[in-house]
């Protein structure tokens, strides 16, 4: 009998975090939640530009929906340390269904215009920055074991990304027949179901030394950790500069679609959505293939695919073309992340751990919103398409830094990871 031999093997752990109740509780939750984000985000991209027509306008939006994570985000790290998780998730994601609920109020009424949207994109930004590293930092809190970590991070990320897929096709569609204040109103319902699910699960309860922490020394102490950390240092250099420009496809997806393709909110939609489905495929490639063992060649690799793909983009004049290039760049950029946040926290203390998060949540988000800044800025003096390919050569750039960097990061973790 002729046997197949593949030339690489499937991890039978993939799905293994499903094993815990809480998770699988938890996960249901998220999947509506974060379709009703992915709604939102094309609706509120498809309304700054068709109020304003300025990229720039559009990049100040993203700008001050994330950048608030740079002052919040390093004191949510040591805040969530000491107090109650699930607590803290349950307000924050009451306040992101508010924020929707008021959009979709002030769209429907026809109030809405760009000022009031910066100020609640500010707020919304405010808000997730003490979200974000609470679930990033959370989900050990609902596994089994820490054997099961790549399993949840993965499993989430495909959850969300699989959001990505339908959420942007389902908002071009609303946007087209209904407007953008549908697409508000669906997101503020979607996160009922989430709300439930933090109300009835339970997380694992971490010992507390019940000392009194100064938050200002916390933080400190946590930067200390990292600089002293070989890996996170490296890593985090590379991801600073990867995620300062990987993010800014959410700025000019928009602008190629309706400026360059000659398409319309519909089109858009598919181009979120195909970019959705090579991230699903790039969650589902890290929980499946990726070894911990072999990092941080697998982080090099997808960078890079991001990097290439985006760029091959930049200079696509297809709409087909386009959408199928969405899809590899989709895989490297979501496959980048979650590798890298898979390594940080398995190599991380314990107490440490959710400090680093809120470190990991600054680079791989809050960075974004400045290039998507500097891109909205260049787009108004250069071609769109320019500005992509020059992001697109920075981000090589940081790749062949992690790659030269490799041999001495993976002397330092080898025995962490043995030991695991």
């Amino acid at each position: 009998m002729l046997h197949l031999r593949l030339p690489f093997r499937f991890d039978p752990n993939t799905f293994s975090a499903l094993k815990s109740r809480e998770f699988k509780i938890y996960l249901a939750g998220q999947s509506a939640a974060m379709t009703g984000v992915w709604v939102q985000k094309l609706a509120s991209s498809w309304l700054v530009y068709r109020l304003t027509q300025s990229p720039l306008k559009l990049g100040i939006i993203e700008l001050l929906a994330n950048a608030p994570i740079f002052i919040v985000g390093l004191l949510a790290g040591a805040y969530l340390e000491q107090h109650d998780k699930r607590k803290t998730l349950m307000f924050t994601q009451f306040l992101t269904m508010m924020h929707a609920l008021i959009m979709a109020v002030l769209v429907l009424t026809n109030t809405i215009n760009y000022y009031l949207i910066m100020l609640l994109s500010l707020f919304l930004g405010i808000v997730s920055a003490i979200d974000m590293p609470a679930r990033q930092s959370s989900i050990l809190l609902m596994v089994e074991n820490r054997k099961n970590l790549k399993s949840a991070l993965a499993l989430q990320s495909m959850t969300f990304n699989l959001s990505r897929l339908i959420g942007p096709s389902i908002a071009g569609f609303i946007v087209f027949y209904a407007g953008e204040g549908f697409c508000f109103l669906l997101t503020a319902v979607l996160y009922i179901p989430v709300l439930y699910a933090l109300y009835i699960i339970k997380f694992k309860e971490i010992p507390q030394d019940n000392k009194k922490h100064n938050m200002v020394k916390d933080v400190i102490d946590g930067i200390k950790y990292v600089k002293n950390f070989y890996t996170l240092k490296t890593m985090f250099v590379f991801l600073g500069i990867f995620g300062l420009f990987s993010y800014s496809y959410t700025v000019m997806f928009p602008i190629f679609a309706k400026d360059i393709l000659h398409g319309d909110s519909k089109l858009l939609g598919f181009l979120m959505g195909f970019f959705g489905f090579g991230a699903i495929i790039g969650a589902f490639s890290v929980a499946s293939l990726v070894k911990l063992e072999e990092m941080p060649k697998p982080v090099v690799k997808v960078s890079l695919l991001y990097s290439i793909s985006l760029a091959l983009f930049a200079v696509s004049p297809y709409p087909a073309l386009s959408m199928a290039l969405a899809i590899p760049a989709g895989l490297g950029l979501v496959a980048t992340f979650i590798a890298s946040n898979t390594l940080f926290q398995t190599i991380s203390s314990v107490e440490m751990r959710s400090r680093v998060i809120s470190i990991y949540t600054i680079v791989n988000l809050g960075f974004g919103p400045i290039g998507c800044f500097f891109a909205g800025s260049m787009t108004e003096k250069i071609p769109v398409q320019a500005t992509m390919l020059i992001w697109c050569s920075i981000m090589l750039i940081a790749s062949i830094f992690l790659l030269i960097n490799m041999k001495k990061v993976n002397k330092e973790i080898k025995p962490i990871i043995n030991n695991f």
